[in-house]
């Protein structure tokens, strides 16, 4: 389904916002974003359910709510499952960006393969991988939206298919460094973030 024109720009500007909040506070907010995207997941389904029965516009209503509300509760309380997928989202984002240059397919594969051992890992050591992939994943979705703005991608149609995201990445030669580049930074970000929180917690606990 393809995006409205006129709120392309708007729609970009708000991916590249959110892109830059995983990156630069992902471990922070993770549990929020959780809960957001569970809302959001709820409310669709919700909807889809109040039209398949009929419903009227009110009770098309209450179904979004609803489906909002159990959306939003069961996806904070999957948090283990939750941690699986940014891992899993981490390898599988590094696998395609290393191997991207060199055979497409071979860097699909790849990251399916590194998207498993990622989820594995990120289940073990919970707050590293999780700050690796929410700067990771938040500054690839940060950059591809900015590549409406640079070179007019249809940055959607990417995420409708994902196989083709290799080719875009190996024809826009820029975004390769600015991902890694972006990525580094947010990652060195939160654990300066996490360091000045557990200074704080500490400090307070001697006094």
């Amino acid at each position: 389904m393809p995006i409205n024109a006129e709120l392309y720009p708007w729609i970009s500007a708000g991916a590249i916002a959110w892109g830059l909040l995983d990156c630069f506070f992902g471990y922070q907010v993770f549990k929020v974003t959780l809960a957001v995207v569970g809302g959001i997941l709820g409310v669709v389904f919700g909807h889809a359910a109040a039209v398949a029965l009929g419903l009227s516009t009110g009770g098309a209503i209450a179904g979004m709510i609803v489906g909002g509300l159990l959306g939003a509760g069961l996806a904070f309380m999957l948090y283990t499952g939750a941690v699986f997928v940014a891992g899993f989202g981490f390898g599988a984002t590094l696998g395609v960006l290393i191997l991207t240059h060199y055979n497409h397919m071979v860097a699909l594969m790849s990251g399916l393969v590194m998207g498993v051992i990622g989820g594995f890992v990120a289940v073990k050591v919970q707050r590293v991988l999780i700050i690796l992939s929410t700067a990771l994943l938040g500054s690839f979705r940060a950059i591809l939206a900015l590549a409406y703005f640079v070179s007019r991608v249809d940055w959607f149609y990417y995420y409708q298919q994902p196989q083709q995201i290799p080719a875009m990445i190996d024809h826009n030669t820029w975004m390769f460094p600015s991902i890694l580049g972006l990525a580094v930074a947010g990652v060195i970000a939160q654990f300066e973030l996490g360091g000045s929180s557990a200074k704080k917690k500490t400090k307070a606990a001697a006094e």
